[in-house]
């Protein structure tokens, strides 16, 4: 089973805006499109090494008001439980605060995955299908495994070439600022001990604990930063880049770390 970091998400109210700050940080932003489960837009930042950030947000201005509306609403909560497995995953990050909020790890066999989730004790959704049209018209398709465990990313599967769905042209993944790659994820959970043996299982990494009461494994494209905090899940990403990130975008959960 091959498992490989795949990318970053980035949540943002108004992708528009997004391309433009994170553009003006130094870095090549292309399109994406929409997706036709969610009411989402997005576009991407392709790295050298493969892997990407995704600059998610609502569609328009009417997904963002109607998405508000419900979430400011009593029952919110319970909408949420009730809804598809994607819903639940991506919802709550579209009405809270911008920043880094999810990631994907991608493979070749999502059962496999699933059977190792399942050993861990942790349930997943999927394959869920999934479809997103470019701006170019060209439709692109994937599957999801989505964890019910949100210390955990999601899993895709390509069913179209990957290179449809990322950019591989060397002008799309050169970067002004020098980013040539994600270095690191940082992930909150609630028990790092705990987390770090399940991740252990499930990826086949050996867990090492570090100075500041983190504790760091070493996946396939990434490293992996498990942080005792909530709300449960990603909260930041390190990009291999010679300079800090601008403030506006380190206060995304954006930050620069050196190739060395």
């Amino acid at each position: 089973m091959n498992l490989t970091f795949d990318h970053a998400v980035i949540v943002v109210p108004e992708l528009d805006a997004a391309v433009r700050q994170f553009s003006a940080a130094g870095f090549t932003v292309v399109p994406g499109g929409r997706h036709d489960v969610i009411p989402t837009v997005n576009a991407l930042i392709a790295l050298a090494d493969g892997g990407y950030l995704e600059l998610l947000a609502p569609r328009d201005a009417d997904a963002r008001e109607s998405l508000g509306v419900r979430a400011s609403r009593r029952g919110w909560s319970a909408e949420v439980r009730r809804a598809p497995a994607i819903a639940r995953r991506f919802l709550p990050s579209l009405v809270g605060p911008p920043g880094v909020a999810d990631w994907a790890m991608r493979t070749d066999d999502l059962a496999r995955v699933a059977r190792s989730l399942r050993r861990v004790g942790i349930k997943a959704t999927g394959p869920v299908p999934m479809r997103r049209a470019r701006a170019d018209g060209v439709e692109l398709e994937w599957k999801m495994l989505l964890p019910d465990d949100p210390s955990f990313p999601f899993f895709v599967e390509d069913v179209t070439p990957r290179s449809l769905r990322v950019p591989e042209d060397p002008g799309s993944r050169t970067h002004g600022n020098g980013a040539s790659g994600v270095a690191s994820v940082r992930v909150s959970v609630e028990a790092i001990a705990a987390a770090a043996l399940a991740y252990a299982d499930v990826f086949g990494a050996t867990p090492r604990a570090v100075p500041n009461g983190t504790t760091a494994l070493d996946l396939a494209g990434a490293r992996v930063v498990l942080e005792h905090g909530a709300p449960v899940g990603a909260r930041g990403v390190g990009v291999r880049c010679p300079g800090a990130m601008p403030e506006g975008v380190a206060a995304l959960g954006v930050g620069g770390e050196s190739a060395a």
